[in-house]
């Protein structure tokens, strides 16, 4: 059976996002992703984090192929700056916390503004991505239905017959998933996504979308 990934959309995506709200007067952990005016990440954007007087006190990256970059903070307000050649930088406050944070932030061409001198080595994400390593193709009595290798502990999934997912839910995982609602679909797609927290506040990771062809044969 055929696979294929669809590269538009990376292997992880995180919506800006408290990961923990405890206070603490430990450090902690804040990032951001930096994405397009299309929701697209932006890889290689230069971010700095630091004080005022020192805009790099705490670290001085580059995002990498989801868009993020993180650095350990101590519980103080921090001056943040994220740009990239050919854009309108963004520099921005913000407050003292004692959780850990990642933020989305967003990247539009135009003037340049501020501008963050980072160093040559792209940020390491510890989010654990989510990988379908096979599809197979069952075809049932009733129902047609698509059986599952994933990794990364996924919570749910999404299915349409097509790439935009329109109209289409998540549902919760399921190695076993039904396709009736797609009976004459020579294609469909498929993505996983693992999501933690609450309506306010989440941590998301999610597959690439995986084009799967109903009938391998063809």
């Amino acid at each position: 059976m055929k696979l294929s990934t669809r590269t538009r959309l990376g292997a992880v995506a995180l919506a800006a996002a408290i990961v923990s709200t405890a206070p603490s007067a430990q450090a902690a952990v804040f990032g951001v992703r930096v994405v397009d005016d299309t929701g697209a990440p932006v890889v290689g954007a230069a971010v700095c984090v630091g004080l005022q007087g020192n805009y790099k006190q705490f670290g001085a990256m580059f995002t990498d192929s989801s868009g993020t970059a993180k650095v350990d903070v101590p519980n103080v307000p921090l001056l943040v700056t994220v740009s990239k050649d050919r854009t309108a930088g963004v520099r921005m406050s913000e407050p003292a916390r004692g959780y850990n944070l990642i933020k989305q932030v967003k990247l539009i061409d135009g003037v340049p503004g501020p501008r963050c001198r980072a160093g040559s080595s792209l940020a390491t994400p510890d989010v654990q991505q989510i990988l379908i390593d096979n599809v197979a193709v069952r075809e049932g009595i009733y129902s047609t239905t698509l059986n599952t290798s994933v990794r990364g502990n996924p919570s749910h999934y999404r299915v349409s017959d097509n790439e935009g997912f329109t109209d289409a839910k998540w549902h919760r995982f399921s190695k076993v998933i039904t396709t009736a609602n797609y009976p004459e679909a020579e294609i469909l797609f498929l993505q996983m996504r693992r999501i933690e927290g609450t309506a306010k506040s989440w941590l998301e990771a999610r597959s690439d979308v995986i084009e799967v062809r109903m009938n391998p044969l063809n």
